[in-house]
């Protein structure tokens, strides 16, 4: 009875709060809104692509009409962040960024939550780094946007293989979850079992997830049942079976990987058809890479899609927002050449790249190379 009481007050708190979240859109959400906010309210634009002083002025001012909206003090605190990460200012900006975050989040704003809940897993921006209290406020979250939860709990998970900054604390809890046979876990256990060249014990691992529905678990043995490596003989049957569970599974980076191989016949028939759809569908779900890639499919007019310059420059646009360095890359090149419904302007082009230049080595690196 108490665990009802307490999953309906958890409800309950949520549509509240959602009742909340409505209303007209601003100039705030159209110029500081997530893309994936499941209640932002328009279409929302990448981090990357905030102009800052603008955003920060817009949602202060739709602030003042409306001082506890959980989804303006969401949008201001992105607007922060985004000074903070392209306009290089001082940590005063990112500490603002993490206040609105906050004052967001105990409004029960689920990617407000979301956000905080990265925070307090890796221990950064202002946050004390404490691993339960990150996967409450995800579990608090995934009452109303459950697939976004996913990605970002799967993403958590493999931190600590990727990371020299994994603690005790994130392996622990890892370990524990694969200990309950959660998929993730057990993804992320063989990544670590893998980078220690545990290869056995990693495969194993792999082999558990992919039977529990992991896509990625499911990629990565599918590459090893085409090679013959880790230990696996070269089965082409099995890596089909495999290859089409990570194709129809719930993570869209698996999707783009995928498409990937096809495009590039690694081991497998060259299929740039089959490519161009898994590209598409990825992007649809809002993979930056996927966006690119895609985007480059529109540019040569591959994959069975008809060239089209205007939609590449409309994908390398959103990858780029995301923080995607190649299609920054691209759309500086097109915005120099005049491509995509951009008229031929190297300045514009430039101020662009210097601009990316803040946070993109690839941008850095291009303005060496150009002088610029």
């Amino acid at each position: 009875m108490r665990m009802r009481r307490m999953i309906f007050a958890a409800v309950f708190s949520l549509l509240t709060a959602k009742a909340a979240f409505a209303g007209q859109p601003t100039e705030c959400d159209r110029l500081a809104g997530s893309p994936t906010d499941p209640n932002r309210l328009g279409e929302g634009i990448g981090l990357y692509g905030i102009e800052p002083v603008e955003a920060i002025a817009a949602c202060e001012t739709a602030l003042a009409a409306d001082a506890d909206n959980p989804r303006l003090l969401f949008n201001l605190s992105r607007a922060h962040l985004a000074r903070w990460l392209i306009d290089q200012q001082s940590d005063e900006e990112q500490a603002l960024a993490g206040r609105n975050l906050e004052a967001a989040a105990d409004r029960n704003y689920p990617a407000a939550m979301v956000v905080e809940a990265k925070r307090y897993w890796l221990g950064n921006a202002g946050f004390p780094q404490d691993v339960g209290e990150a996967m409450r406020l995800l579990d608090k979250a995934a009452l109303s946007d459950a697939a976004e939860v996913k990605q970002v709990r799967r993403l958590l998970f493999l931190q600590p293989s990727v990371s020299e900054k994994r603690s005790e604390a994130q392996i622990r809890f890892v370990k524990q979850a694969a200990d309950t046979n959660d998929p993730d876990a057990l993804f992320a256990l063989g990544m670590q079992e893998d980078d220690d060249r545990q290869q056995a014990e990693a495969v194993r691992l792999w082999q558990r997830a992919a039977a529990l529905g992991s896509a990625e678990a499911a990629m990565l043995l599918a590459t090893d049942y085409l090679a013959g490596d880790g230990g696996l003989p070269q089965d082409q049957v099995e890596a089909q079976r495999l290859m089409h569970q990570a194709a129809v599974g719930d993570n869209p980076g698996t999707r783009t990987i995928l498409a990937g191989v096809y495009e590039q016949g690694l081991q497998v028939p060259k299929d740039e058809n089959l490519a161009a759809r898994l590209y598409r569908q990825a992007s649809d779900e809002g993979n930056d890479d996927a966006q690119y890639h895609l985007g480059r499919f529109y540019e040569a007019g591959r994959g069975g899609l008809p060239q089209d310059a205007h939609e590449a420059a409309r994908l390398y646009k959103l990858a780029a927002e995301q923080g995607n360095e190649d299609a920054t890359l691209a759309l500086a090149r097109y915005m120099a050449e005049g491509q995509g419904g951009y008229e031929a302007d190297k300045t514009k082009a430039l101020e662009f790249l210097k601009r990316a230049a803040h946070w993109s080595t690839k941008a850095k690196e291009e303005l060496t190379k150009i002088g610029g």
